[in-house]
């Protein structure tokens, strides 16, 4: 685990450098190969371009850093309505809509999210501005029905 750890935080560092965030990554072994799968955010969207050149970075330096030679990877868009669960999660989506539920609520809501600090969410709301810890959830998801508000 702490090898995938490693890799992982060595193949975020690489691809920041061409201003590509990695929001997931998994290294496992199947058969004989290895398989790579990487969730990949660049600042003005992400599309077949991007995720394009996120897998031939993330081979070149599996190869070259790790002796990964040949890995079947998937690289991915984080999606229209993706679901936020992790601090590395939010940040990447600071200023986007975002729906929510509560702990103990069954209404999702809706709002806007202005920032993140100490795992503690500011978000802009109908109801106004709150301040909500991320513990404080039972789901998050990107907003796709308010595009354009």
């Amino acid at each position: 685990m702490q090898e995938q750890e490693a890799i992982s935080d060595d193949i975020a560092a690489m691809l920041s450098t061409q201003g590509l965030l990695l929001l997931e990554f998994q290294l496992g072994r199947r058969a004989a190969s290895i398989q790579v799968r990487a969730v990949v955010k660049a600042k003005g969207g992400t599309g077949t371009a991007e995720c394009a050149t996120a897998h031939r970075l993330i081979a070149q330096r599996l190869a070259e850093a790790h002796g990964i030679e040949e890995p079947f990877i998937e690289v991915s868009s984080p999606g229209i309505d993706r679901m936020l669960k992790t601090t590395r999660d939010f940040a990447a989506f600071v200023g986007e809509r975002i729906r929510f539920i509560r702990s103990g609520e069954t209404e999702w809501e809706r709002g806007r999210l202005l920032g993140i600090e100490e795992e503690e969410l500011r978000i802009d709301t109908a109801e106004g501005k709150i301040v909500l810890p991320i513990s404080g959830l039972a789901k998050a998801r990107l907003d796709s029905t308010s595009e354009g508000e």
